[in-house]
């Protein structure tokens, strides 16, 4: 029923998921926030946490951003028709994937970043071949650059909107520096308040990146490492089969734009490996939450045999949970 619901193209099913990232993060609600989930925090996101005073609050804002993040994320892909009619599998996929480590079911920088990074998305989609993008660049850039200061990894993800002009647009080069005049202007912003509020010698240091996810993404109990690996692996191989597939029989346009998820998942390959060398902790199920509403949205929208797609989705659903509150389950018994 619940796969029925968010695969049609009824909007009202959208009112469905605060009741799904309720029932997701009940556990963690009940239980009360881990504050030490998150060490060594972004200057701008470490004010802004200090802003809530009580766990539920902070829950609470966590939980509106994630929703507002995923309603606007499958309005693009709607809007840029990805899909030959309306479908809310992404919106329902970026729930879930943003609610999948109970550790971290509290607010968090890549929550943030996500959010300013679906709004330079939706900027980039708008970029079109002959029409001028400098005012496209611009903002996409301004609101990467504001992901970057909560999060600052993803100012790597600017890779993407040059390489989203390069695929879309002849070479122009204003385009390109006013994008890099977007990304700085948050950035300047940042240095600028820790000039005036630290010692001069150290107010590039919120440029440097940082372990802030204290936990590990990989579980120590071998069945929670069975669930993530086989549902991540599992669904990028049918996602991205079913992606490419698409992708050969469309429109230039589509191929064009559809490139455009490609660049993502390199960029988070890259990222990836970035925080290997660091030897810190990879949230890279956090980084890949958009490109997971793509990928797994083509699998179970083109999938031929649907009754087959329908079980998939509920097995991976029942699994997602058994991963979230497992530890509950084994407290119990």
């Amino acid at each position: 029923m619940i796969y029925s619901y968010y695969k049609s193209n009824y909007a009202l099913v959208l009112f469905g998921l605060p009741l799904v990232i309720s029932l997701l993060w009940l556990g963690q609600i009940l239980e009360g926030v881990n504050s030490e989930s998150i060490q060594d925090s972004s200057t701008i996101f470490a004010l802004l946490k200090g802003c809530f005073k009580y766990g539920f609050v902070d829950q609470l804002v966590a939980m509106v951003i994630i929703l507002v993040s995923a309603v606007l994320l499958n309005s693009t892909i709607n809007r840029e028709e990805f899909f030959e009619k309306h479908t809310f599998l992404p919106a329902y996929t970026y729930v879930v994937v943003m609610s999948v480590f109970s550790d971290y079911q509290l607010l968090h920088p890549i929550i943030l970043s996500n959010f300013f990074m679906v709004l330079a998305i939706r900027r980039l989609f708008h970029i079109k071949r002959a029409t001028d993008a400098r005012r496209m660049m611009f903002d996409a850039g301004f609101f990467l650059g504001i992901a970057a200061i909560f999060y600052e990894y993803y100012i790597g993800f600017y890779l993407l909107a040059w390489s989203t002009l390069a695929v879309l647009r002849p070479f122009v080069w204003r385009e390109h520096v006013l994008g890099l005049i977007g990304l700085t202007v948050p950035l300047l912003f940042l240095l600028f308040y820790h000039f005036i509020v630290d010692e001069p010698s150290t107010f590039l240091t919120p440029l440097f990146p940082k372990d802030q996810y204290k936990f590990s993404f990989i579980s120590t109990t071998w069945i929670k490492i069975g669930i993530s690996v086989f549902v991540a692996l599992f669904m990028a191989i049918l996602g991205a089969q079913a992606f490419l597939k698409r992708q050969k029989r469309s429109s230039l346009r589509f191929k064009r734009i559809s490139n455009i998820i490609l660049f993502m998942g390199l960029i988070i390959l890259l990222l990836s490996g970035v925080y290997m060398l660091l030897k810190y902790k990879i949230p890279a199920v956090f980084l890949g939450a958009i490109l997971a509403s793509f990928l797994s949205s083509f699998y179970f929208f083109y999938a031929k045999n649907q009754k087959i797609a329908g079980s998939v989705f509920y097995l991976i659903n029942i699994l997602i949970v058994l991963n979230i509150y497992y530890p509950l389950i084994a407290n119990i018994f």
